[in-house]
């Protein structure tokens, strides 16, 4: 069984993160939209790992889509 939930960074953009319950190897597994994933000790550390990685993916493609616009990026 896995738990699914909805990050929205500061530009509003939404994606999700899914974090499994504990598997056979007493860890827990974890995913989001933009196809990263990985394994965490504890529920808790599972979810800040996705949405850590989650939140680089959201802001690198946020990026890469104000390149194809022509916008500049503003830091």
């Amino acid at each position: 069984m896995s738990q699914s939930f909805t990050f929205i960074d500061v530009a509003g953009n939404r994606a999700q993160y899914t974090v499994s319950e504990k598997d056979h190897h007493d860890t827990f597994h974890w995913s989001t939209d933009y196809g990263d994933h990985g394994v965490a000790a504890g529920f808790a550390e599972a979810q800040y790992r996705a949405r850590t990685v989650l939140k680089v993916s959201m802001e690198a493609s946020r990026r890469s889509d104000e390149v194809r616009m022509g916008k500049p990026s503003v830091r």
